[in-house]
């Protein structure tokens, strides 16, 4: 069967990591051979290694291919990719997140045959991540990978509207719109376990409980949630926050997480008795892709109340499942927490149209199906034919050794 050389610079717990983890069993499902690249996860961020061996996941680990832009590390990755690439000879090399996008690509063209070249924009990090010159490099390096690139992928259509018109990376007709996908188990909330949760935490019945599932991290804004939570509650004392997540910025928000009405648990595998206490679920991001914390709430029936970044407004409609707000707005954002604090019954309408949402795009196996769809159409051009035969070839002779 065709093998995918999949990299990702690390597994830990973050949407990407999990995305790629969850579409490995039904890719193998359809016909493909899966081999996961990654690097080791930094302190504070968790890591999924475990769970992804433990689920039957081939798992490469080069130690040095990380977050981080370090010259000497990278280059020896990017030697260590390109060896890999020629003893495996993959059919197909698809990339996630932007360091792994960048060295995977790079290392993929020295294949011989060429792979077809994949890569996912899971958001980007052209802007609001590093300072003008370093953003500029970003932006001219993904412009140059993205023309030799056979398909781009976009978790939503807002990320490649970004992606296109404000950055020129790629063009149009290159992308393919897939979602990530979500485990709906994962989340499936569990009444009895959120009343014992509320009850653990010290939220009454008539208090409001908001939560915060996700990385501690600069882009994330927890500082803007922690600043209009506040406002929020002082004039509405019933509101609560549970903030679920670790990451860089834990220490430094150590304090404002230990403020009245706050509290904090460390990342976990299964959210069912979060969401089964959950009132409302908050984002504040600056920029986002399409987050699937807010595909998970949706599913679970909690209301979001978000910023109007990347893909959210692909998924939260103003006032039907959710409420948006302009990024780095506290102000609007306190309103808008206020307002759902003290009205019930919109809190109980948008709970009915998070039920009613259509996640069905989102789901493992409508993924796994939309990605085996788009590496089969690749493989049938000719440029790349012969790609597709000599990894057939080479598993043929695999199996039969």
């Amino acid at each position: 069967m065709p093998e995918i050389l999949r990299i990702v610079a690390r597994l830990n717990v973050g949407g990407p990591a999990r995305h790629v983890l969850r579409l490995d069993e039904p890719l193998r499902r359809r016909g493909w051979s899966t081999l996961l690249v990654t690097g080791r996860p930094g302190p504070g961020e968790g890591d999924l290694s475990d769970e992804a061996r433990a689920a039957g996941l081939q798992l490469h680990v080069l130690p040095e291919l990380g977050r981080e832009v370090a010259p000497l590390r990278d280059a020896r990755t990017l030697l260590a990719l390109r060896a890999l690439v020629r003893e495996r000879r993959p059919a197909i090399v698809h990339t996630h997140t932007a360091k792994a996008g960048v060295l995977g690509r790079l290392a993929a063209r020295s294949g011989s045959p060429r792979p077809a070249l994949v890569h996912t924009f899971h958001g980007h990090v052209l802007s609001g991540y590093f300072g003008a010159a370093s953003s500029q490099l970003w932006r001219r390096t993904e412009r140059a990978l993205a023309r030799r690139t056979d398909a781009l992928i976009a978790v939503a259509p807002q990320v490649r509207d970004e992606l296109v018109e404000l950055h020129g990376v790629g063009r149009r007709e290159q992308y393919r719109i897939v979602p990530p996908g979500f485990d709906a188990a994962r989340v499936r909330p569990e009444p009895r376990a959120g009343a014992a949760l509320r009850a653990e935490l010290g939220v009454a019945r008539e208090d409001v409980l908001v939560g915060c599932v996700g990385r501690l991290a600069p882009i994330k804004d927890v500082d803007a949630l922690l600043a209009a939570f506040g406002r929020a509650r002082a004039a509405c004392p019933r509101l609560r926050l549970l903030v679920i997540g670790d990451g860089p910025e834990a220490a430094r928000l150590a304090p404002a997480l230990a403020a009245p009405g706050v509290s904090r648990r460390p990342p976990q595998r299964a959210l069912n008795d979060v969401y089964g206490a959950l009132d409302l679920l908050a984002l504040s991001s600056r920029a986002e892709g399409c987050p699937q914390v807010v595909a998970e709430a949706l599913s679970a029936g909690v209301p979001v109340l978000s910023t109007a970044v990347g893909g959210v407004p692909w998924l939260v409609r103003d006032g039907v499942n959710g409420r948006l707000v302009p990024a780095g707005d506290a102000e609007a954002l306190a309103a808008a927490l206020a307002e759902l604090a003290r009205d019930a019954a919109l809190r109980a309408r948008l709970a009915a149209g998070a039920r009613a949402t259509d996640l069905a795009a989102h789901e493992p196996e409508a993924v796994a199906q939309a990605l085996a769809g788009l590496y089969a159409e690749l493989l049938a051009r000719p440029a790349l034919e012969k790609a597709s035969a000599a990894a057939q070839t080479r598993a043929a002779c695999s199996s039969s050794s």
